[in-house]
């Protein structure tokens, strides 16, 4: 399996000025924090969540052991926050499209488009986030169905005008999200994570679908509905 190489690391972090500096405790605590944070990524990017060690990271970060654990526990715990960080930014690309105007498939496709652009910019974030997490261990594995749990409220989010029975239930939501995951990191693993634009429609597709089943049972249900209704208002009449 090819891990990701060069073009996916994160850039040297920037490191803060040897000697007296200005700088508060504070701030240099926070700067190796954030250091050490975005590091993650490229490093496991590179040599795969198993193998990643403590002092890859404090390496890549270009800080001490010593700051590592002032932050955290342990590996697990570093990588459970870069991964958490990773996702908010991801979410927060995704958001503003699903709030925007338009119809429901302008929505879905602005979204997919900003998001796919997005991790196909960053590989090593995309594949931290869609290939090495789901098989980090139990805490980030539950993690991971978290965050596609906040993806699939955003995905009703997209489609807040069109009637609520025409939204797919909240039960298919997890199928939806978890089928894109999945495709995501089918590309990833196969170093197509540059093309991952090209996904767009085939995704939206696959998303569309989904309202499309839910507007037809709606209306099936009508239907259904109608004759019974109408039967119900027969007998009133008859037995006025």
């Amino acid at each position: 399996m090819a891990r990701a190489r060069a073009s996916s690391r994160a850039a040297a972090p920037r490191r803060l000025p040897r000697g007296r500096h200005a700088l508060a405790p504070e701030e240099v605590a926070r700067d190796q924090r954030e250091r050490l944070i975005a590091a993650v990524p490229g490093v496991v990017a590179e040599k795969g969540y198993a193998a990643t060690s403590v002092a890859d990271i404090v390496r890549a970060a270009a800080v001490s052991r010593n700051a590592f654990y002032k932050n955290f526990a342990d590996k697990q715990e570093c990588f459970a926050v870069a991964y958490d960080a990773g996702h908010e930014r991801l979410f927060e690309v995704l958001t503003a499209p699903c709030e925007s105007g338009g119809t429901v498939e302008e929505r879905v496709e602005g979204s997919l488009m900003t998001g796919l652009a997005a991790l196909a910019g960053e590989p090593a974030l995309a594949r931290m986030l869609f290939v090495e997490a789901p098989a980090a261990g139990e805490e980030i594995a539950l993690r991971y169905h978290q965050w596609l749990g906040r993806y699939g409220k955003l995905l009703r989010a997209a489609a807040a005008e069109p009637s609520p029975d025409a939204i797919p239930p909240v039960e298919l939501e997890p199928v939806i999200v978890g089928g894109i995951a999945s495709r995501i990191g089918a590309e990833v693993l196969r170093g197509r994570t540059a093309h991952l634009p090209e996904l767009i429609e085939p995704i939206a597709r696959y998303v569309l679908a989904f309202y499309a089943l839910a507007e037809a049972a709606s209306a099936a249900s009508s239907s259904a509905a109608s004759p019974a209704r109408g039967a119900r208002r027969s007998q009133r009449q008859t037995a006025a």
